[in-house]
């Protein structure tokens, strides 16, 4: 059964969560771990991709925007909307709802932050997860 995984992050800048994901990025990617990125928008899922390509050289994490091109298939893909391409091991969730595919990724991450609005998407994510049965962990990030 997928396992989810909730961060929080007592921040209430709007793309907080963006940033913080990198480092689990490059943790499950350490991990030969195939990862989708599912963002809310093609404008959120190309501010990921702008954060993935700054990062330091020697830690370079190999991706593309889903659909990007034909036949490649790196071991991080980005989406907002779109199934992912190959099965991935790993969901980061970047929306503000749960997508209809979560299922079938052994882990999925999602972030709990931002202002009150976000912070309400986030628990009825995780109560949507807990009603299903799901194993859930949640972490501190502020820690």
């Amino acid at each position: 059964m997928t396992q989810v995984e909730f961060y929080i992050i007592e921040d209430d800048k709007p793309k907080s969560a963006f940033r913080r994901s990198i480092a689990l990025i490059q943790n499950a990617y350490s991990q030969k771990k195939r990862i989708f990125i599912h963002t809310g928008s093609r404008r959120d899922a190309e501010h990921i991709d702008e954060l993935l390509w700054t990062q330091e050289p020697s830690s370079f994490l190999p991706h593309l925007m889903s659909g990007e091109a034909d036949g490649i298939n790196p071991p991080i893909e980005i989406g907002y909307g779109q199934l992912p391409n190959v099965r991935p091991d790993v969901l980061i969730n970047l929306s503000d709802n749960v997508p209809e595919f979560h299922g079938q990724f052994e882990k999925v991450i999602e972030f709990a932050h931002g202002d009150d609005e976000q912070k309400e998407k986030a628990r009825a994510r995780f109560k949507f997860y807990r009603d299903r049965g799901y194993p859930l962990k949640h972490f501190n990030l502020n820690n």
